[in-house]
């Protein structure tokens, strides 16, 4: 039988850390289904959800627990709701703007589209020679559409948020 769970995780850590623990999950059977492991510095943050078979998670919860320099939680999860084939990755970029956020997840939820992860940046566009500076917003996603629901349908309701909104699918 397989269990999910998710650990969460901060301390001081390298990426061979991180590694290292992938490398234990692997040699139990598991998988890491999603990850979202940040570093500044020596310093890491990171949340990930593993499924393995039941009877190797606790070598797997051993291992991260007993890295002395991570503090870890874990908490029961799920089972994955699809493989996968049906998760879909796009890219959104507009021009930065106050509410964008809220616009994108808006249309997302009304749709019944399900986020599983968006990262979100704002990159600062000097004006050179024209003396107009602007932003650049983007989101990177991850989603589960609702089987009636095509990507295109989602595409293009998000892309009518504004003139300068571009979808890229798969990105």
């Amino acid at each position: 039988m397989q269990t999910t769970f998710i650990v969460n995780f901060i301390g001081t850590a390298s990426p061979s850390t991180i590694k290292r623990l992938s490398s234990i999950t692997h040699e139990n059977n598991g998988k890491w289904l999603l990850s979202k492991v940040n570093f500044i510095e020596n310093q890491v943050a990171g949340v990930i959800k593993i499924n393995l078979p039941e009877q190797n998670a606790q070598a797997v919860k051993d291992a991260f627990s007993t890295t002395d320099s991570l503090t870890c939680q874990f908490a029961d999860a799920d089972a994955p709701l699809h493989d996968e084939n049906e998760v879909f990755s796009l890219r959104v970029n507009a021009n930065d703007r106050a509410g964008i956020v809220n616009e994108i997840t808006h249309i997302l939820d009304s749709q019944g589209v399900s986020i599983l992860d968006m990262d979100c940046q704002r990159v600062f566009i000097a004006g050179g020679g024209s003396g107009i500076s602007s932003s650049l917003f983007t989101a990177q996603l991850a989603l589960q559409l609702p089987a009636a629901l095509g990507l295109s349908d989602v595409t293009r309701e998000l892309e009518s948020l504004s003139e300068d909104t571009k979808v890229i699918i798969g990105a």
